[in-house]
């Protein structure tokens, strides 16, 4: 539908009283009304011009209204279809939406009710040409990235000029943020697209194994020879396996590959970098070495509109591959989308709007079909085994209660264990650092914030 002209909306109703009173909800509105008595006759209205929306009655002279849906919705360009039923038969209703139909209204309804079940549908139209639109724009997507926020317009600048450079990369953000897809993008766009990128997560295998991974004959480090090495979580990478790796970023090659041709290394976190070297658990020069160019990724819910095309984007994708009907959302659905806060980001979206089209068919998301935390807009916290209940969140500042009693923070746990080696080691603070792993350098550092803090 063009932007400008008024939309037309297709009444297809036996009754020409009922005709005529639905007519005259709509006479002052910005709509252009076509009725019809018949199936037929909407055939030949749809095949001769564009229709935006279709009121359709179920119990029609030639037929039933729930195959005309089908019909329609096999059809290129189809319209929208708004189902108009009576009390007694509500759940034929029911089971077209089920098939496709984007909304139903039960008889008898007034002015304002049809006004807003129109406005809406038309709202749903304007977020799929928004969607369409935005894909092909240049400049409003970029690579395998969907959005167009400020945040991310910032985003796509600066990885292609990183792509244009040779710079070390240091991405930083939330899980679920899309941290890889910018690493890939930088590549992808540098003069090292022809060479490997391997990615490699550096906090979901032990220390043994990734360092196999990392710089065996077939690990990554080679597979991305020339090309660009990402290293996933850095700063759980244990002390000896950063050593290699500031030797490999320092001369392009590891202790078992000294013939390795430069590549180029992107690093990224959801951790702040710089306190994961005042906490010692990231060596500082191979910080200063990784961190040229930071590049943080916004969460979801600073990139405002952006949720919406993005929940449109998966929706339509795996209401495609499984092959349902879903076709948009309701303005309830919309609304609890844009309220809640998305702790797991994109991820978190994409995975619920799987399992969404998985339980569900349709023709348009409920609210009533999320999940109940999406509903609520509290946050789920794992307690058991069963997965995520949903469960209040705590306001800005506060832990939970139940949280605090059985979780001590990071820094006790540090302390604890400094406090026991060194004591251990009869004061000896570097043959304490040396059983620690880290260097001593950062357990003096840590014995004096720890003095001060006590000081203070």
């Amino acid at each position: 539908m063009s932007e400008t002209r008024m939309p037309r909306v297709l009444l297809v109703e036996d009754s020409q009283s009922m005709t005529s009173i639905y007519r005259g909800y709509l006479a002052s509105a910005a709509y252009r009304v076509s009725a019809v008595p018949t199936l037929q006759a909407a055939r030949e209205v749809v095949a001769e011009k564009a229709v935006d929306i279709v009121l359709l009655d179920v119990q029609l002279p030639d037929g039933n209204g729930l195959d005309f849906v089908d019909e329609l919705l096999g059809c290129e360009d189809a319209p929208d279809i708004i189902v108009m039923t009576a009390y007694a038969t509500a759940d034929m209703a029911v089971e077209a939406v089920r098939r496709g139909a984007i909304d139903f209204i039960t008889k008898p309804f007034d002015a304002t009710r049809l006004l807003v079940t129109l406005d809406n549908t038309l709202a749903q139209q304007k977020l799929r040409r928004d969607y369409a639109r935005l894909a092909r724009r240049p400049g409003a997507g970029f690579d395998q990235f969907i959005g167009d926020s400020p945040a991310m317009q910032s985003v796509y600048q600066t990885i292609e000029a990183l792509a244009a450079s040779e710079a070390a990369v240091f991405l930083v953000g939330e899980s679920g943020t899309g941290k890889e897809l910018a690493a890939r993008a930088i590549h992808e766009h540098s003069r090292r697209r022809e060479a490997g990128f391997a990615a490699l997560n550096c906090g979901a295998m032990p220390g043994d194994r990734l360092d196999q991974a990392l710089f065996a004959d077939d690990g990554a480090a080679r597979s991305a020879r020339g090309g660009t090495l990402f290293l996933d979580e850095v700063c759980d990478l244990a002390p000896e396996l950063q050593t290699t790796l500031l030797r490999f970023v320092q001369s392009g090659a590891s202790s078992g590959n000294e013939g390795a041709m430069a590549t180029r290394i992107i690093c990224a976190t959801n951790r702040d970098p710089l306190q994961a070297v005042q906490e010692g658990t990231l060596r500082e020069d191979l910080y200063y070495r990784l961190h040229v160019v930071p590049l943080r990724m916004p969460p979801l819910r600073e990139r405002g509109g952006d949720i919406v095309l993005l929940a449109a984007h998966y929706l339509a994708s795996f209401a495609s591959g499984a092959g349902k009907r879903f076709r948009g959302f309701s303005e309830g659905a919309i609304k609890a989308l844009q309220r809640y806060p998305w702790p797991g980001n994109v991820r978190q979206l994409q995975n619920v709007l799987q399992e969404l089209v998985i339980l569900h068919d349709a023709g348009q998301v409920t609210e009533a079909m999320l999940p109940d935390y999406l509903q609520t807009g509290h946050i789920p916290v794992e307690t058991s085994a069963r997965g995520p209940d949903p469960a209040p969140a705590a306001a800005e500042g506060q832990t939970p209660q139940v949280a605090r009693e059985i979780v001590e923070p990071l820094w006790q746990v540090e302390k604890r264990a400094i406090e026991h080696a060194i004591a251990a080691c009869g004061g000896n603070v570097n043959r304490a650092a040396g059983l620690l792993e880290v260097a001593p350098s950062t357990v003096y550092r840590k014995l004096q914030a720890w003095k001060q803090a006590g000081d203070a």
